[in-house]
């Protein structure tokens, strides 16, 4: 049936090339079908990833047969595929198509194309923290974090739900280092105290999540993940604080609600009710926590973990008793098996394993490590902390009696446990320095009680000081602003009149000739009401308050046509040319025609005979702009003329008539300022010059940036002239 359908979107897409209406509907039922994909493949993420590497791929074959310039469709496959590689333990995959997300995003031919590169290229990163997480690459990840908390993708304002997901990808992965990975916590036990900076940081990082969650709303699945790091962030504080009760039922508040998700219909998830078993395993086999604090305070999750429970095992009930502990590992590390995730194998055996062995149930640990020693998903090097607890386990249990196996085992578990030495000392490092700094403090301390009468009045003139600098140079901020905004506004006040004076001029003197006939005087008002219109739209773009700066790709043709039509011939023996291009600009139109008119009246102005003459081509030097020439046959400029054309403190000469038909030279700094303006809003390189010997007339050029015109260069046309 897929099939069928696209086929039929290919033929469709083919018949819609002779119709631009009916491409744009095919491009849009192309983009709906691609976005139907990426969605099917996030939903299938975690209990069928290999579904989801299926469905992003199809996505993908639409995106490169139909729309290669879909870049948001493109960017979602790729990391929907990098999650699923990683779901399948799969990391080379997996970083190749984080590799692809960072390239494309980096790549991208102008920013507004992709609205979601940056949230795209966000989510990617932290899916690159995930496997260095997995690695034990710790300094490297807490780097990445950092990077990413410096950047200001997460303080946007968006209801979109990709920029929530990303929001929570990212608390999701800060609790996951926090509880699983740094102080070497064991998988099956937080026998390892947490030092004070990091409860310190887990309670913070807490804090914010519990603030920013109830705004965040991305899928369900997403929501089980983020209330399991919780929970197992909260258990692990728990944990370190001897089995603070508060902090526990904070655990068992976040998997109750993901235990309520579970039993809506359509929600259920083997992979997530796996987690949640395995969490209650864990608070069961702390030793740090009593055992009454959990059969206290566990009911609700026993009934619904019963009720979901109870058609995958119907001889199973979830009641406490001396094996609880042992059951819910059991039944968590079947689960896990029922998923593709080889690294969530590996885990969950090492895990109920070293419990089993601390029970003394040596036949139960025999039973789970054969069980992954038979297992073929996992390989080397796929999770360095747990392979290194397994070879430990099966030396310490006496799994073998070949010697060459505890050898090779031993051999491993030593190369593994240096390797994850080696890339947490970064992180080791650290908190000594947090450590040391906290005992130089507790030192601080003594010496500001013996020295307390000086330093609060060393503390008062300090706060009085600061307080007083940050005034003045807050005074000092608010007058320098205040003295820019009324530069600008006199700048601009002066640029709009210059420019009212500048295209208004030569229609005046036209209405001034008593001998114009009818016919030509009510031709010279309609194109003076129609300055006046393109003033007042110039006006609006100038002002700070007035309408912004508008790129859009347009036609140079249809720019010369609007020129033509309402430039100004004082003298109609003077012959205007403006040679067809066929190129595109990427710029603001209105202020490109404003442009070329002033050019073009200025052109027409100062040529008594001949003819002015305006073509544009693709800029040779840089094929990613425009070059437009306006040639006159006029007086032509002396060299202190032409040096000061474009200068405002040059713009009027004090001894010609302000009233005279060529002019008063404003139009040219206008036409400074429209180069200006566009050289901020496009490609840099916008700019504008002129060429011109006195009695030989003068030449104009400026340069904008173009829009897929590469195939019209200078050097292309000849080309293609030679072939012909």
């Amino acid at each position: 049936m897929k099939r069928i359908v696209f086929l039929s979107l290919l033929l469709t897409l083919l018949c819609g090339c002779r119709d631009g209406s009916r491409r744009g509907a095919v491009d849009l039922g192309i983009r709906a079908h691609v976005d139907g994909y990426n969605k099917a493949a996030f939903l299938d993420r975690y209990d069928n990833p290999a579904e989801a590497i299926d469905e992003a791929y199809r996505a993908l074959d639409l995106l490169h047969d139909s729309l290669p310039n879909y870049y948001d469709g493109t960017l979602r496959a790729y990391n929907n595929l990098a999650f699923c590689y990683y779901m399948l333990a799969e990391h080379d995959s997996t970083q190749a198509y984080i590799d692809r997300v960072m390239q494309l995003s980096k790549r991208l031919p102008v920013k507004t194309v992709a609205q979601n590169g940056e949230v795209e290229q966000l989510i990617a990163q932290l899916m690159q923290i995930r496997l260095l997480q997995r690695s034990c690459r710790i300094a490297e990840s807490y780097q990445l974090l950092y990077d990413i908390d410096q950047s200001r993708v997460l303080q946007l304002s968006s209801n979109n739900y990709l920029y929530a997901y990303a929001q929570m990808e990212y608390f999701i992965t800060s609790l996951t280092l926090n509880y699983h990975y740094r102080n070497s916590a064991l998988a099956s036990s937080s026998s390892t105290l947490l030092t004070p900076s990091t409860k310190r940081a887990m309670k913070e990082l807490l804090k914010k999540v519990e603030e920013t969650r109830p705004h965040l709303k991305c899928d369900y699945a997403e929501d089980m993940s983020l209330n399991y790091a919780m929970a197992h962030c909260y258990y692990r504080l728990a944990s370190a604080s001897d089995g603070d009760p508060e902090i526990l039922s904070k655990a068992y508040e976040n998997l109750a609600r993901t235990l309520r998700i579970l039993a809506r219909p359509n929600h259920f998830s083997i992979y997530h009710l796996a987690n949640v078993f395995q969490l209650q395993a864990f608070i069961v086999a702390d030793t740090d926590i009593a055992p009454e604090m959990y059969y206290d305070r566990c009911h609700e999750q026993l009934v619904l973990l019963d009720s979901l429970s109870r058609n995958l095992y119907p001889a199973d009930s979830m009641c406490l008793d001396g094996e609880y502990g042992l059951d819910m590992f059991r039944i968590s590390t079947d689960l896990f098996f029922r998923t593709t995730d080889p690294y969530q194998h590996l885990g969950a055996v090492v895990a109920a394993a070293e419990y089993c062995l601390r029970i003394d149930n040596q036949e139960a640990a025999l039973r789970y490590y054969s069980m992954i020693l038979e297992d073929s998903t996992w390989n080397d090097g796929i999770a360095p902390k747990f392979e290194s607890m397994l070879y430990d386990g099966l030396i310490r249990m006496g799994f073998s009696d070949n010697p060459e196996d505890n050898k090779r085992w031993y051999e491993r578990e030593i190369d593994l446990l240096s390797f994850i030495r080696e890339n947490e000392s970064a992180d080791v490092m650290l908190q000594d320095r947090l450590d040391r700094a906290e005992n130089r403090n507790r030192y601080y301390v003594t010496a500001i009680f013996i020295t307390i009468p000086f330093l609060v009045v060393l503390s008062i003139l300090v706060v009085l000081l600061v307080s007083r600098s940050r005034r003045l140079r807050d005074e000092k901020l608010a007058l320098q602003e205040a003295k820019r905004q009324d530069v600008e506004r006199i700048a601009n006040v002066e640029t709009c009149l210059s420019v009212l004076r500048h295209d208004v001029n030569p229609f005046l003197s036209y209405l001034q000739n008593k001998k114009l006939s009818p016919e030509m005087r009510q031709e010279v008002l309609e194109q003076l009401l129609r300055t006046f219109g393109n003033i007042k739209n110039w006006t609006n773009l100038s002002i700070p308050s007035g309408k912004q700066f508008q790129t859009t790709v347009f036609s140079l043709d249809e720019v010369f046509d609007s020129v033509e039509a309402s430039c100004v011939r004082l003298n109609h023996g003077v012959e205007l040319v403006l040679c067809p291009s066929g190129l595109n600009i990427l710029g603001d139109r209105q202020l490109t025609e404003i442009l070329l008119r002033n050019l073009v009246n200025n052109a027409l102005q100062h040529t008594q005979q001949g003819k002015v003459t305006v073509h544009a081509e693709v800029y040779e030097a840089d094929p990613r702009f425009v070059h437009i020439e306006v040639n006159d046959t006029g007086s032509g400029m002396d060299e202190e003329t032409l040096e000061n054309l474009f200068r405002a403190d040059k713009k009027a000469n004090p001894d010609s008539d302000p009233e005279a038909p060529h002019g008063t030279g404003f139009g040219l700094i206008l036409c400074k300022y429209i180069i200006k303006r566009h050289d901020d809003n496009t490609l840099r390189g916008c700019r504008i010059w002129a060429e011109s010997q006195l009695g030989e007339g003068s030449s104009f050029h400026c340069i904008l940036a173009g829009s897929e015109n590469e195939s019209r260069t200078p050097s292309a046309e000849r080309n293609k002239q030679n072939n012909n």
